[in-house]
């Protein structure tokens, strides 16, 4: 069912969008619904054209001239679980206007699915506001659109350091570990660290290669991969005070294993999770493959 807003809103087609643009240093390719070959290190550079007419958008609401409108672009992340402003521009009050919307997004704050939302908002009404209808309330969204793209990469998802395992207070004969707080309100992208072993060259060849893998290199890396999802599923399980459905701060800890466990198993409930970890870990083990997609690649 359409929303209702409870005031005036301009037709759809007072903004004709072109399709965003992964823009590379001699590339420009239309963003699809997955970017295949993104890692941690990845920053994304995104691009939009668009056409407005913004003087018809303003008298369709009931809007004088003077009304301020803004064009911005939210961007938020399902495995980070962290939100925030790409860009916000104003609108002139004319018609026909070619506008390009173009920004980056640091890789360190992304993964999972990645979802843009382009935004009209008011800002101000303006001195002449004469329909009762009209829009009056700062922020009131007057048109916006959406677009969800998964980033898909073998790669880690989150910081890594490549260090002597005998330096540290872990098994020198490990591949890798996962460094992760136990404060769910913390912030988790200073609370992560994947750690390998520099003695394993199978994995840190692969790590280094993360942007342009080879076959070996993918398989390796999924390993990881899904050895990492395995471990903070696991954190969250053992928990039994952790509540995914619980409000946890925008990009805390809390909040990327809440999104790990609906990205992970989207039709378990975490009790059902727990109970199964506990009672059948062999089962829950080949899940964990399954909903990873365990050397699923070539």
């Amino acid at each position: 069912m359409s929303r209702v807003f409870p005031y005036r809103r301009p037709p759809a087609d007072v903004l004709s969008t072109g399709p965003w643009l992964l823009v590379g240093e001699d590339s420009l390719h239309e963003l699809g619904h997955e970017i295949s070959d993104w890692d941690y290190g990845t920053t994304l550079r995104l691009r939009r054209p668009l056409r407005v007419d913004g003087l018809r958008a303003r008298r369709s609401c009931g809007l004088g001239p003077d009304a301020e409108l803004d064009l911005s672009v939210v961007w938020s992340s399902s495995s980070s679980g962290l939100r925030g402003l790409a860009r916000r521009q104003g609108l002139p009050a004319a018609d026909d206007v070619p506008v390009e919307i173009e920004f980056e997004l640091p890789g360190d704050e992304l993964g999972g699915r990645l979802d843009l939302r382009t935004v009209v908002t008011l800002r101000s009404a303006g001195q002449d506001t004469p329909s009762p209808i009209s829009p009056r309330r700062p922020g009131s969204t007057l048109w916006s659109d959406e677009q969800s793209v998964l980033l898909q990469g073998d790669a880690v998802l989150f910081p890594l350091s490549v260090v002597d395992f005998s330096t540290l207070p872990y098994p020198d004969g490990a591949t890798w570990h996962l460094e992760l707080g136990h404060d769910l309100e913390a912030q988790a992208l200073g609370s992560i660290l994947l750690l390998a072993n520099e003695r394993r060259g199978l994995v840190t060849r692969a790590l280094a290669a993360a942007a342009d893998p080879t076959d070996a290199d993918r398989r390796v890396l999924s390993t990881i991969r899904t050895d990492v999802i395995r471990s903070l599923v696991e954190q969250a399980l053992v928990d039994d005070h952790f509540d995914p459905d619980e409000a946890h701060p925008a990009g805390s800890v809390g909040a990327l294993l809440a999104a790990v466990l609906r990205t992970a198993f989207p039709d378990r409930t975490v009790e059902a999770l727990r109970t199964e970890r506990r009672h059948d870990p062999i089962l829950f083990t080949s899940r964990v493959q399954h909903a990873t997609q365990l050397l699923a690649g070539p």
